[in-house]
């Protein structure tokens, strides 16, 4: 069992309408009870969280705790792959989707995640970074159809209705699904051509248990991104696109491509949106790699690294 002596916990006021707040304090009161020295850090803005992560081993804080949503997350990850002494990362979700936490099959309540910290595993996971951006992301970047759908997510309506914000987003995008012609160029040249509505640059492609897996081989821990693009203009054909994702029993569908790569530039004409882990980021062309081993992750007790 490792020892944690100084953790910082960097916390988002406003996530989850506050419940970042009392999570975070109900925590630290949890850690301190076990012996771990404990400072808060209260985010005000954007790059607080990076900043601080970024300087956490140098400020003598031998592992980081993060209390807020997928966009706090992100920050902390970037700060973490900037930095040449890394210390593993915890994550307290309390944002709206927390899909980060639920493809790392994270446990949600303070007792438990006390134990993770002290008790769990750490893993070294890769991380993606859009270089032209200055954007680092562990999940994904999806470009066309999901960033659409976050786009057309406002944080008014999260804060009302959470998830069900995004899924009435994507219902009404599913009545849109215009193609695109996509130009995906590797770092050695080659260049792929498809007409599709989504292109998704996994690097963690299993979300959680439910068993939903963009390609079933995507790991967090080979160095790579696994490259896939839908080309599906009606909701059947959404349907059996995330039905071959859950059971994976066939080989090939003609709405899905996949291949991997660790170095890609996205075009598409026209330009299309694209978002990371959920944050809408700007339009094509998007240029991504893998940073291997980017960040530690402390991980719940039924990840499974395939890799």
């Amino acid at each position: 069992m490792a020892s944690y002596e100084r953790v910082v916990l960097i916390v988002n006021p406003v996530s989850g309408q506050a419940r970042g707040l009392r999570l975070g304090k109900q925590l630290r009161q949890s850690l301190e009870k076990a012996g771990v020295v404990c400072s808060v850090r209260i985010t005000n803005g954007p790059g607080d969280a990076e900043r601080w992560s970024l300087a956490a081993s140098e400020s003598g804080f031998d592992a980081i705790v993060v209390v807020g949503g997928d966009g706090t997350v992100g920050e902390v990850v970037s700060g973490q792959a900037l930095s040449s002494n890394k210390v593993p990362l915890a994550i307290v979700p309390v944002g709206t989707a927390n899909v980060v936490a639920i493809a790392l099959a994270l446990p949600l309540f303070p007792a438990m995640i006390k134990s993770n910290i002290l008790d769990s595993r750490v893993l070294a996971f890769d991380v993606g970074y859009a270089p032209s951006m200055k954007r680092h992301f562990l999940l994904m970047a999806a470009i066309g159809f999901p960033a659409k759908i976050t786009k057309d997510s406002p944080r008014k309506f999260k804060n009302l209705f959470g998830v069900f914000t995004y899924l009435w987003a994507g219902i009404r995008n599913t009545f849109n699904l215009d193609e695109v012609d996509i130009f995906i160029e590797e770092n050695n040249g080659k260049v792929h051509q498809f007409s599709g509505n989504t292109i998704l640059l996994a690097n963690i492609g299993k979300i959680g248990d439910i068993n939903l897996k963009v390609n079933p081989n995507t790991s967090a821990h080979d160095g790579m991104f696994d490259v896939t693009v839908i080309s599906s203009r009606s909701l059947w054909g959404l349907i059996k696109v995330v039905f071959r994702m859950l059971t994976w029993r066939r080989t090939g569908t003609s709405c899905m491509n996949n291949f991997q790569s660790s170095h890609v530039i996205v075009r598409t004409d026209p330009p299309v949106d694209v978002q990371i882990d959920g944050d809408n980021i700007g339009v094509t062309p998007l240029e991504a790699k893998i940073l291997p081993k980017g960040v530690l992750i402390f991980v719940g007790p039924r990840y499974k690294d395939e890799a």
